[in-house]
């Protein structure tokens, strides 16, 4: 069974690599990287693949689990240059698995607001925007013109709410014996913003620890917390700036 850990605010962290949050009934994933996985793991942006994929079934499980009226992703829906008849076929085969339990709200980054083009093509049903907001939370892929969006709201008459986005693919490096190291994914958790991790277990950025986002919005974050996946443990430690390593 899969960790779960319930943070103040009330959302729940899941080590399937997503967030629950309750009050809007609403699931969120960020980086999916549908389809073939060859090229970002060529260029060496991705972590080693387990003995299978398992991003159906954890998929099928997060749905069940928790039925989400709304399911949003943010941003890297499908990895650049993917051809389309792979795109045709990871696109329907997702969107209808998804429009069983409800609503699907894809928040798009900059390279990807062809997806929009692109359902209408293929006949299919999900909405397609640059940012959501549902009440004290607002929802971004975490590309520069959102981050841009993001710090405005936040430092405006209508900010003091929670940012949620993706983007920059978090791992943090955990020791998982003697002399021995694993990049895992992660969560990161400020007081005003929460950085969801790839939801492909291979999709992975910078270790955190090193501070090096690709983001403003990451980049002026008091992060507070790293919540890492580790298999299917949930493991918190604090936040530090300084690089090395965090005991698992």
């Amino acid at each position: 069974m899969a960790d779960q850990l319930q943070l103040d605010s009330g959302i729940v962290l899941d080590a399937r690599g997503a967030a629950w949050f309750g009050e809007e009934a609403l699931l969120a994933l960020a980086d999916l990287q549908l389809g073939p996985a060859g090229g970002p793991r060529a260029r060496g942006q991705m972590l080693p693949l387990s003995a299978f994929d398992d991003f159906s079934m954890r998929l099928a499980e997060l749905l069940a689990d928790y039925r989400p009226l709304k399911t949003v992703v943010l941003g890297d829906l499908v990895p650049a240059g993917l051809d389309p008849a792979h795109l045709e076929h990871v696109l329907k085969t997702f969107v209808a698995t998804v429009a069983c339990h409800g609503e699907l709200v894809v928040v798009t980054g900059d390279p990807e607001r062809r997806h929009d083009t692109t359902k209408q093509r293929l006949g299919l049903t999900f909405e397609v925007r640059p940012s959501l907001v549902l009440g004290r939370r607002l929802f971004v892929h975490g590309d520069e013109a959102s981050s841009t969006e993001s710090l405005t709201w936040l430092n405006g008459p209508d900010g003091g709410g929670l940012v949620v986005f993706g983007r920059e693919q978090p791992v943090v490096t955990m020791t998982t014996g003697v002399a021995s190291t694993a990049r895992c994914r992660c969560f990161l958790i400020a007081p005003d913003r929460l950085l969801l991790p790839a939801y492909s277990s291979g999709a992975a950025g910078g270790d955190v620890r090193e501070g090096r986002f690709s983001s403003a919005l990451a980049r002026g974050a008091a992060w507070s917390q790293i919540v890492a996946i580790v298999g299917q443990r949930l493991v918190s430690v604090p936040w530090s700036r300084s690089a090395g390593r965090v005991a698992g």
